[in-house]
């Protein structure tokens, strides 16, 4: 994965620019998070199956999407599908954080 991630970073241009508006903070939406996070996954992948696909490569690109499914679907369950995927259909009274009790 680390690998996948320093390949992807390294086409440049939008593969570069929307992970990194991510870690600085300029992009706050989440659903961008999730397609970079798929599309690096699905990158490795790629790389992986490209020059022959052999058996054991693809074991490992199996275990490259689960691990990467691992990671990303805790975050979604824990911020909530619904104001990950559908921001504007949540009422502004969910949107901020309760108060400090």
């Amino acid at each position: 994965m680390r690998q996948a991630c320093f390949d992807y970073l390294s086409l440049g241009g939008l593969f570069s620019e929307g992970p990194v508006s991510l870690l600085s903070g300029l992009n706050p939406r989440p659903l961008s998070l999730v397609l970079h996070f798929f599309a690096v996954a699905i990158y490795g992948v790629g790389r992986l199956l490209l020059p022959f696909p052999s058996p054991k490569r693809i074991w490992i690109g199996a275990r490259l999407i689960s691990g990467a499914s691992g990671i990303i679907f805790p975050i979604i369950k824990a911020e909530g599908i619904r104001q990950m995927f559908f921001p504007a259909t949540v009422p502004a009274y969910y949107r901020a954080p309760p108060v400090g009790q």
